[in-house]
């Protein structure tokens, strides 16, 4: 068992940190081929993208996969998850249509904008599609495909870029287009792999004959309405942060550019070992729910530990490297040493941001998502309101201090309702 779980958790690690190196590489390649007011145009739209992906998924993929791992005959609730997701991106569409007129004068104060929301449509159902695949996959089990097809979105994104901006000079609101339309295109490119791979998949789906009914739709909604409340809070947090820090900033400009080095330079490097845990818990949530939900609670213990103490390690690691060499990473990734104060600071209390993703899934998998819910809304309160309250003290190190308190109030949470749960299955 020990043997099975530490070979699963190794080829994770090793497709996970793949991918996260594509990634990382598509931030250092639009940092280098967009110009200032083109990258302007692109960090001003993707806090309305993130808040767009958690509507559209509704937490669906996550719910799908633990409802997959319960059932032998994981049919109709598929057919439930896809009729819930046309419904809800139907309407969204529409929704977003409507507004985007008025997102692009009243919020952003740009009326060039409106073209560079219009880009973000095609993602909605792409993502949304997207999402449910890897949800099958991590629901029977099969982890390392839906990892590795964050590989092949990565590709397909690289390969788009590097044709794109061969096209010799561009618009600044074009080329931000064109950084944004990758996400799409890489989306695209992982739906079909894992269609490739689920059609050559010589294990057939089993059937159910039952009918589709009303408690199908609520068995999922149950589990993804409070997952997406969590994710909703978080998007939204990050949407409007960057308005509550600069009203009451004295200085507007320095703390403009204090919000993107931090953003821009420190958070991809501090959070970057976070994608071991995102991938991990992600396999956490179904493995643990199967052995939960057939009486082997040691053994659903047992996963939870392994994956916890490979996470922390890595946390740790990570942290020291970044409060130990932080001019020396960020000269070495973009360049220049700015923001290094910013990073130290980060680097120990973030030690801990790692174990957030595997808390809250086991949360999940317990049953108890309203719980997870509770600690991210006081995680976002408390980030909110350090902003509302002492921006006017501290000025830029306001980020710091709001963003590294939201952090470690949300993860003691979920290690306390964690604790307390295995208390109780004693």
């Amino acid at each position: 068992m020990k043997k099975k779980i530490f070979q699963s958790t190794l080829l994770l690690i090793v497709l996970s940190a793949i991918s996260k190196i594509l990634s990382f590489g598509v931030r250092i390649y639009l940092g280098r081929k967009l110009n200032s007011e083109a990258m302007g145009y692109y960090s001003l739209a993707m806090p309305t993208l993130v808040f767009l992906i958690a509507l559209a998924q509704m937490g669906i993929p996550s719910a799908l996969s633990k409802v997959i791992a319960q059932k032998e005959k994981p049919y109709i609730s598929i057919m439930a998850s896809l009729i819930l997701s046309v419904v809800n991106n139907t309407c969204l569409i529409l929704i977003f249509l409507f507004f985007i007129p008025r997102l692009s004068v009243m919020i952003f104060q740009r009326g060039d904008m409106e073209l560079l929301l219009k880009a973000m449509i095609a993602m909605i159902p792409m993502v949304t599609l997207s999402g449910i695949l890897k949800g099958i996959l991590q629901g029977q089990q099969h982890h390392a495909t839906a990892c590795a097809s964050q590989i092949f979105e990565e590709i397909f994104r690289i390969i788009y870029l590097i044709l794109f901006f061969q096209n010799g000079f561009i618009s600044p609101l074009h080329l931000a287009q064109g950084a944004m339309f990758s996400i799409f295109i890489g989306e695209c490119g992982s739906t079909l792999f894992m269609l490739i791979v689920m059609y050559w998949d010589k294990k057939p789906m089993k059937y159910d004959h039952e009918v589709l009914k009303i408690h199908h739709f609520s068995e999922i909604l149950e589990l993804s309405i409070p997952m997406t409340s969590a994710r909703f809070i978080g998007s939204f947090t990050y949407f409007i942060e960057p308005m509550i820090f600069l009203a009451f900033a004295a200085n507007a400009s320095s703390m403009s550019e204090a919000y993107g080095i931090l953003n821009g330079y420190v958070m991809p490097l501090i959070t970057m070992p976070s994608f071991i845990s995102v991938t991990l818990s992600s396999a956490l949530l179904p493995s643990f729910t199967y052995e939960f939900s057939h009486g082997h609670i040691a053994k659903a213990k047992k996963i939870f530990y392994v994956i916890f103490s490979v996470c922390l390690s890595i946390g740790v690691v990570c942290s020291l490297i970044c409060f130990l060499f932080a001019n020396e990473l960020l000269t070495l990734f973009y360049g220049n040493p700015q923001g290094a104060s910013f990073l130290r600071m980060l680097s120990i209390p973030f030690m801990i941001y790692s174990l957030q993703p595997v808390l809250s899934s086991v949360l999940h998998a317990l049953n108890r998502s309203k719980r997870a819910l509770f600690d991210t809304v006081m995680g976002c309160i408390l980030r909110l309101a350090i902003l509302f309250f002492f921006t006017v003290i501290f000025h830029e190190l306001t980020l710091i201090y709001a963003l590294c308190s939201g952090m470690v109030l949300t993860t003691l949470l979920h290690g306390f309702h964690v604790i307390v749960a295995f208390w109780e299955l004693r």
